[in-house]
């Protein structure tokens, strides 16, 4: 049952729309592959089916919808192979972000970075995976966004929606290295902030590897397609 969270504040139907199903993709709780049927949605979201097409469209304009003529639409397939993939691109793009990052960053921009990073401490410590996820992603956003590139700022996005189903759908026991990965993003702000960018490069490719060994060894010994995600 698709519903919404108190986060959202759309606008307008189509966005509400938007903001449940887009929600409801990036958690998996919509899987790769579901049939999105139009009139069901509809019915559940309480909307007219005009919204709702508009949603769908912007979903498929992000990757995460696959529309097809006169078949209808359907949550875009994940495979394996994306995880080493979008993780190169994604290591790409944050390296790009800190180096024009790093040219542009403020004290006050570094001291909001570090306070980001202290709240993600208090939700580690609560064992709150979820919610530390989505303010790595905003941590991320906050970078590329200090570099007033947009079309790095889309492309990043992209990416960390990519990596967020992914994550979710094959790689659950990232959540058991999260400590390491909270301190390797306090690194990268101390990092942005002494303006190292070889040193930069360096910690986000381990940061990714890291990741991508745990990927070679899930097709190794992989896990069942019921695990917990």
């Amino acid at each position: 049952m698709l519903t919404s969270s108190d986060t959202f504040k759309p606008r307008t139907k189509e966005d509400y729309a938007y903001d449940v199903l887009r929600s409801a993709i990036l958690s998996c709780e919509l899987k790769p592959g579901d049939r999105l049927v139009l009139d069901a949605l509809s019915h559940q979201l309480g909307i007219s089916s005009i919204p709702m097409r508009a949603a769908l469209q912007r979903l498929q304009s992000e990757g995460l919808v696959e529309i097809t003529p006169h078949t209808g639409a359907v949550v875009s397939d994940l495979s394996p192979i994306n995880i080493e993939e979008v993780s190169l691109v994604l290591e790409r793009l944050e390296l790009l972000g800190f180096e024009l990052a790093m040219q542009a960053a403020t004290n006050e921009d570094i001291s909001a970075l570090r306070a980001h990073i202290e709240k993600m401490d208090v939700i580690l410590a609560r064992g709150d995976a979820d919610r530390w996820s989505d303010l790595n992603r905003e941590l991320h956003h906050s970078v590329a966004a200090l570099s007033k590139n947009k079309l790095l700022m889309e492309f990043t996005a992209r990416a960390l929606d990519s990596w967020i189903r992914l994550r979710r759908w094959y790689l659950p026991e990232v959540v058991l290295q999260l400590a390491q990965a909270q301190d390797e993003h306090r690194q990268m702000v101390e990092l942005l902030a002494r303006r190292d960018l070889h040193a930069m490069g360096v910690l986000l490719y381990e940061h990714h590897e890291r990741i991508r060994k745990m990927h070679r060894r899930a097709i190794v010994q992989p896990a069942p397609p019921d695990s917990v995600r």
